[in-house]
């Protein structure tokens, strides 16, 4: 079996000390990277968790999962990456996109696709001690620290081209059925860059819930899916590649009931349509969950990293770990 590594993703809706204790907790149970999203005004504030966690723990990796470059300042994000660096000794990672909650929740528009790989290449050089002009004044970031690794959040495939052009690794969220796909396609425009094919991480991120009982299992999904089903099939619906009529209908219904104020939340469950659970989510009897992700690593991801549903979050990875982790 292929190698791999097992990361957890946070969005901070509970208390900001809940969150550092899940990190502790994740890095005791073996997990290796730690992301934690960042939309400030309904999420704890990635950078303060972030610098908390850590130094709460001691070998587990921390970063933005993913950050934007809308609110925050590409010389606002350096200088934060290089600082989390310096706190962690070496153990920071930057998760970038174009934004969604983040700039749309206080009225702002995410960054194109082309943007991103200007913000990409600005960040790069500010990250290592290069003087760049932003507007008409020379910057320079004079505690650098070069080398951090950018993973690229995207489902544009050019997004996806400019992660395997200029970064370390790309973050799906998208289907289980196209997995197999995209990750064919990350390791060919991989090659097209003329990097080796396997020199880009294909990061997987799903929600995930074990419970014995697989209904309140695949419930406790439904929240965080309600968002993938947004972006992921809204995306085909508004190029007309949407032909299943349910899902359509589902699919409008969606848009016009989503709260971006309760993004990914339960409020959201009713909204899900059951079939969308095996589609975009990691949820049932442990055995199931185990059988699942050894298809994952068969279709060629470098990381699965589990959002924990259900209450309480650390019972979640506690079984991840004993009933899949350790038998993989």
């Amino acid at each position: 079996m292929s190698k791999i590594i097992f990361g957890v993703a946070l969005y901070g809706t509970e208390h900001a000390r809940a969150g550092v204790e899940l990190a502790r907790i994740a890095e005791d149970l073996g997990f290796q990277r730690f992301w934690i999203g960042d939309s400030h005004m309904i999420w704890r504030e990635l950078y303060v968790l972030a610098g908390a966690i850590g130094m709460a723990t001691k070998k587990i990796e921390i970063g933005p999962g993913v950050t934007h470059p809308a609110v925050r300042h590409l010389t606002v994000t350096a200088s934060a990456m290089a600082t989390l660096n310096e706190i962690t000794n070496g153990r920071a990672f930057l998760g970038f996109g174009v934004g969604a909650t983040g700039p749309g929740n206080i009225g702002m528009n995410p960054h194109t696709v082309p943007q991103l790989e200007e913000d990409i290449v600005l960040l790069k050089k500010l990250l290592a001690g290069e003087t760049v002009t932003t507007g008409r004044t020379k910057v320079r970031c004079l505690f650098p620290s070069p080398g951090v690794p950018i993973y690229i959040g995207t489902r544009a495939p050019q997004g996806m081209k400019i992660a395997c052009r200029l970064t370390d690794g790309f973050v799906y969220t998208g289907e289980t059925g196209s997995l197999k796909t995209v990750v064919e396609n990350i390791r060919g425009y991989t090659t097209e860059a003329k990097r080796p094919a396997d020199d880009v991480q294909f990061i997987y991120r799903m929600p995930c819930s074990i419970s014995d009982d697989s209904a309140t299992a695949r419930e406790d999904l439904k929240g965080k899916i309600a968002r993938s089903a947004f972006t992921h099939l809204g995306r085909l619906y508004n190029r007309g590649e949407l032909h299943d009529d349910t899902d359509r209908k589902a699919v409008e219904h969606l848009r016009s009931h989503y709260d971006s104020y309760h993004h990914m939340g339960p409020e959201h469950n009713h909204l899900v349509r059951d079939e969308w659970v095996d589609r975009f989510g990691l949820g049932g009897t442990a055995d199931h969950v185990c059988e699942k992700v050894r298809e994952f690593i068969a279709a060629g991801i470098d990381e699965l990293t589990i959002v924990p549903c259900g209450e309480p979050k650390k019972a979640t990875l506690e079984s991840f770990a004993r009933d899949v982790m350790e038998k993989l």
